[in-house]
Order: C-alpha cells, then structure tokens, then sequence
C-alpha cells in the first residue's frame, strides 16, 4: 500500500485563461466574506492566472462542472501525479487544507485568511476523480489546520506542529501505521512553518519509509522522489550538534552510524575516530583515550602532555566540569574529588617511585614501603597508631586517605596549616563526600560547591585547578585549556561541520 501526504497552498490551483472569470464571479462573490473585489493575476512570464486560494474554491467549487473545470490547472499538483504511477500509484491519499476562519474573524483584502485552502476540496476531489479513478471517495482523507487565534496563525512554526501533529494523530492506525506502507510526502505547498511540520512529523512517525516527492510549477520535468535518508541525516545532524554541545559523544554517535559508508570518506573518517576518542574520555578510560590520540598523530605539545605523571587528573577534573554542565552532580562531584585524590596519588607514586611496592594488579592501590623514612622521617609521626603499627609490622601501607593525605603533608609542610588551599581535600570535601554519596536525597549544583567550600560554579572550578597546580607544580589558569580533551571537543566541532558540507555537497551532486 502507498499513501501520499500532500500539502496544499496559494497557487495550486491556477486559471488557464479568465474568460469565464466575471460571469462566475458576479454570480458567485455573494460567498466572499466582507465582498473583497478579487481579479486575476497573471504569473509573470507565464500564461496562467492566480487568484487567493479560498476566493477560487468560492467562485470555482461552488459552480464546479466539466466545462468550468476545463479553466483551471494545477502545475504542481500535475507533476505529482506524474511521479506517482505504476508501482509509486497511491492506494490513500492524505490531502492538509488550511482553514483560518477562526484566526481572521474580520480579514481584511491582504490577509493570510484569503490563502486558506480548505474552499479548494471540491476541485481537488475532481482532480483526483480525474488522475487516480481507481480510488474511491474514502481513500482519499481531507485535514483541515484550523487555528483559533492569530498568534497562533499557520506562520507560528510551534503551532503549526502542534496542529498537524494533532490532526495526524487523529487518523486511524491502521491507516498510517501499516509497516508495508510506503509514505510519499509532498510539502512544498503552504506556509514554511506548515511544510516544516509536515517533515518533522513524518519522519519521526514513519522513519525510513518516507520518500519526499518535490517539484516546481516551473521546471515540473525536474520532479524526484528524494530518499528520507537525505532528510533524516540533516534533521539528526542538527540533533548532533546540540548533543555535541552537553558532550554526548555516545548520543552523536548513535544518531549518525546509521549513515556511515563502508569506505568513509576523509570527512567521516576524521568523526568518527574523533568520536572513538571522546567516547573513551566520556567513560573516564584516559588510558584508552591517550592511546586512541597517539593512534590519531599528535601535535608535539599533546605528545609531551601525555608523558607527564599528571595529565590524567586534570581531565579527570574537567570531565567533573563537563559532568556538571550535563546537570550530573552526583558524577560532578565524584570527579572533582577523585581528580584531586587521584592526583596525589599519582605525584606518590612519581615522587617515591622507589619506595613503592610493584603491583600485581594495575587495579590495587598502590603501596608505599617503610624505606620512605629514609627520606622523610617523621612521616611515621603524622600517622594515626594504628597506620603506624602496620607500617612498622608489615613494612608498607597502602596509600589511599589518610596515609596518602599525610605523605603529601610531610613532603610538602605548608600544606599542614588548616587554612592552607589543600586542607580542603581531607577536611570539608572529604567530610561532605560520603553522606553526600550515601544519601537517597536529590543532589542540588550548591551542595557540590559547599562541598569544596565554594559558591558558586567559577569558584568550584577555580578551586580544584588550584589545589591541582600546587600538587604538580604547574601553573594552569582553567581545567579546559589543562585538558587534551578540550581541544578534541573543538576538533570534533569542526569535524562535524565538515562531515555535514560533505553529506550536503553529495545529495547535490
């Protein structure tokens, strides 16, 4: 079964000539509201005549027969009907006509309520008696858009969804919903927002079973059925920007696999790994993602970056920015802390690399042994007793909380005063962390911030790039510009930009 979806507008149904036009017109103006004097116009360059479409369904539908028909045609409408023949004939047809009565109680002669549709039915229903005599009355449905107000006048793209995707809705199932249909939609006729209604809505309700039939009154033998894949792509390239912009990597992904060629191009081809990388920075796999960059071929400043001991946790603590741009506070929060923690394991393990117990699992914590008081001595005096004890009896500790937050006091004594910038990280942020964590509660943007004793966002994000600086003795001024990532998501931007001139220059061709 094929349905056809047709819009209807101003100028589908034109006159041949206008000899009969004053006869009828005399005869028939008494239908007009307000008595408007209405005459027709002639197409530039062309031999045909256009009068507003509700003034010719008054003065032509109400006096319709075979010798007033004979004045009219239909030069859209005509190279439609000649696409869809043979196998493309439609068993339904679905006819939009707009009606706006409602809208323009009093319309003035220059006013969108002359354009309305809806008084061409009876000259449609002849013209598809005409060109598809196998249908009877009941294949072929007529939808009326009747707004009730003119701020909701058929211009007003929100509205106008609205109103076909109610009136779509209101149709039988089974008419729309047979998964062997093939859906032609033609939606060149009427206002953009209506036309643009009409993609939107078939393609989220048919998908790929769409094929958009486009013509122009001028050139009709340039009349083509264009695959929904081609509208679909640049509807879900849209869709992948803004999913870019709150960094789902994974939702871009998704949304354009489905297009991508068995040979990409180098335009997709450079998306899609960029893709690879980010999916593996999102999931927090830095080990991954380091590797998925070097694959890529690095500038030389990414290439040092990534031999340093500390690059992981200044992307760990931007994808805590990132987390909380998507409005994930609970991960926010997480990340913000495991930078920070992270981190200072890290500069341990750089730092004391001698002391450190091999693991026999990259997943175990690290273990520092009692050689470590070869260099600082009184770290065994900063711990509590029973870390004392242990470190005496089994000659290491694992570093994790306080053992770890105590190496990094004893190696850097400043940082013991209460009021240091570090004191944050086994005080108010360690304290808030697990109830924070362990709670069944909402977790609200001010928690994470009092959390790490801030205020407000820029704060929060200026405290972590400083408690990370002082760690590694660097001296970045934000988390983005400390992170690789960062400029992967800029790449990926412009990647996608490309990927989309490219997508859009091979439907041309």
């Amino acid at each position: 079964m094929n349905i056809w979806i047709i819009t209807t507008g101003n100028s589908d149904v034109q006159l041949k000539n206008k000899t009969n036009w004053n006869n009828l017109y005399r005869s028939g103006r008494n239908q007009l509201l307000n008595y408007c004097n209405f005459q027709p116009a002639k197409q530039e360059e062309e031999s045909r005549f256009t009068v507003p479409a509700r003034v010719m369904g008054e003065i032509y539908g109400n006096q319709l027969n075979d010798e007033n028909y004979q004045d009219l045609c239909f030069p859209l409408l005509d190279a439609f009907s000649q696409q869809l023949t043979g196998k493309n004939q439609p068993d339904k047809i679905i006819v939009i006509l707009t009606n706006q009565e409602d809208a323009y109680p009093n319309p003035e002669k220059k006013c969108p309520y002359w354009k309305d549709t809806c008084t061409l039915q009876p000259i449609f229903e002849k013209y598809f008696e005409n060109n598809f005599p196998r249908l009877q009355k009941n294949d072929i449905k007529y939808l009326e858009l009747t707004p009730k107000s003119n701020d909701e006048g058929l211009d007003n793209w929100d509205k106008a969804l609205n109103l076909v995707q109610q009136k779509l809705s209101d149709l039988k199932s089974n008419l729309l919903d047979n998964p062997l249909d093939n859906i032609y939609v033609s939606h060149q006729a009427g206002t953009p927002a209506i036309s643009s209604a009409i993609q939107f809505v078939s393609l989220a309700r048919f998908g790929k079973r769409v094929k958009f039939l486009v013509s122009n009154e001028y050139e009709p033998d340039k009349t083509k059925l264009i695959e929904s894949s081609s509208y679909l792509r640049g509807i879900q390239l849209q869709e992948a920007k803004t999913l870019l912009t709150r960094f789902d990597y994974s939702g871009v992904e998704s949304l354009l696999k489905p297009y991508w060629l068995d040979k990409p191009n180098p335009e997709e081809e450079k998306l899609r790994q960029l893709l690879k990388i980010a999916i593996q920075w999102n999931f927090a796999n830095f080990d991954q993602f380091s590797q998925e960059l070097v694959s890529q071929g690095l500038g030389e400043e990414a290439k040092e970056r990534l031999k340093t001991w500390w690059w992981t946790g200044y992307e760990a603590a931007y994808l805590a920015v990132v987390r909380l741009e998507q409005g994930n506070t609970v991960e926010a929060l997480f990340h913000s802390f495991r930078a920070a923690e992270g981190l200072i394991c890290k500069w341990a393990e750089h730092e004391y690399k001698n002391h450190i117990v091999p693991k026999s699992n990259q997943d175990d914590s690290p273990q520092i042994k009692d050689s470590v008081l070869n260099e600082l001595p009184n770290y065994i005096n900063r711990l509590y007793q029973n870390l004392q004890h242990d470190l005496t009896k089994n000659r290491k500790i694992g570093l994790y909380s306080e053992a770890l937050y105590q190496l990094l006091q004893t190696a850097k004594p400043e940082c013991q005063n209460p009021n240091h910038l570090m004191s944050i990280i086994w005080g108010k942020a360690r304290k808030s962390r697990n109830p924070l964590f362990h709670r069944l509660l909402g977790l609200q943007e001010q928690d994470v911030f009092n959390a790490w004793d801030t205020k407000n966002k820029d704060t929060w994000k200026k405290k972590i790039l400083d408690c990370l600086n002082f760690v590694t003795n660097q001296s970045f001024t934000s988390l983005p510009k400390a992170s690789l990532m960062y400029q992967v998501n800029q790449d990926l931007e412009k990647a996608l930009i490309d990927y989309e001139l490219k997508a859009i220059a091979n439907d041309i061709t």
